[in-house]
């Protein structure tokens, strides 16, 4: 795993605040509890949602700094994740689901540590591309 030069700010337990979706009427979360513990295989990554439309998922992986892909579970809309630690503690996910690029995510950190917020983009049907942002707050 590769060391980040600050601390990494997505660590710990993360509650789903609020969610602005650019498509209400597909899918997207509602709820959630994401957890980041470093470990010394990597990031431990464990995330429970509940989606618009009534699914929940209980999705996990562990994920290296430097951009390795990483097998996914639970997960509907990727089976591998590409994670990178940044300079400034955030991060950048990519994800793949068969093979093909799905799902792109930049996490940013509050000052005080004690908010998140991500920008989600999704390909979608026929096509789009799905978008939408997150806020969290560290439990």
């Amino acid at each position: 795993m590769t060391p980040s030069k600050a601390p990494l700010s997505f660590l710990g337990t993360w509650k789903l605040a609020n969610v602005e979706c650019s498509r209400p009427d597909l899918p997207h979360p509602t709820s959630g509890l994401t957890t980041f513990t470093q470990e010394e295989d990597g990031i431990h990554y464990s995330a429970d949602s509940t989606w618009s439309d009534g699914r929940t998922t209980n999705v996990s992986a562990v994920l290296q700094l430097d951009g390795t892909w990483s097998p996914v579970t639970g997960s509907q809309l990727v089976d591998s994740l590409s994670f990178k630690g940044r300079e400034d503690g955030s991060f950048e996910a990519k994800g793949m689901k068969g093979g093909v690029h799905s799902v792109t995510t930049r996490a940013t950190y509050s000052q005080d540590g004690r908010t998140s917020t991500a920008h989600w983009e999704l390909a979608g049907p026929n096509g789009t591309t799905i978008t939408w942002e997150t806020t969290s707050e560290r439990q």
